[in-house]
């Protein structure tokens, strides 16, 4: 295994080790962030080297600042395939439940487990027979998308966008 992998894995671990001890609404919310962060990550890689742009596209006020805008941005731009971006959707809308409720929030709610049980990458990915619980779905989902992303960044770097040269106007020849 490489150095790369090696610390890729680490990381996806670490992620899943550090969701154990934490509530439901912690780990939904963790989750998110830490998914957002990876696709500003994955798109300002694609983007022409400018570290201003990339600042006024991606801040938090900006107009690719939030998670759903960042996942429909860089499945418009060909950067994650039709089940990534499915559900990261799917964890964007898990995502809103749990901040949208004052109440106590769970995976064991319906609409939340309803949505959990949408989440596709899960379970192409997990052993049949393992538990599925939604629980259990969200985090390796997140888990999983979250290593997906670092990988589709360093591919997007090697297709990095460039500024195109200037063009003339007119024809001279």
């Amino acid at each position: 295994m490489s150095k790369q992998s090696s610390t890729k894995s680490k990381k996806w671990k670490d992620l899943v080790n550090e969701f154990r001890s934490k509530s439901d609404r912690a780990v939904v919310i963790l989750g998110a962030a830490y998914l957002k962060t990876h696709l500003g990550g994955l798109l300002e890689s694609f983007f022409i080297d400018d570290p201003e742009i990339s600042e006024i596209l991606l801040g938090q006020e900006s107009p690719l600042g939030s998670f759903s805008t960042r996942v429909k941005v860089a499945y418009s731009l060909g950067l994650l395939s039709p089940n990534e971006y499915r559900d990261l959707l799917v964890i964007q809308a898990i995502h809103k439940e749990f901040v949208g409720e004052i109440e106590e929030v769970k995976f064991t709610n319906d609409e939340i487990r309803e949505l959990c049980f949408r989440l596709k990458i899960p379970r192409e990915v997990l052993l049949p027979g393992e538990t599925l619980t939604p629980r259990r779905l969200f985090v390796f989902a997140t888990a999983f998308l979250a290593q997906q992303l670092m990988l589709r960044t360093s591919q997007a770097a090697r297709e990095k966008r460039a500024p195109r040269e200037n063009i003339l106007l007119v024809d001279m020849k």
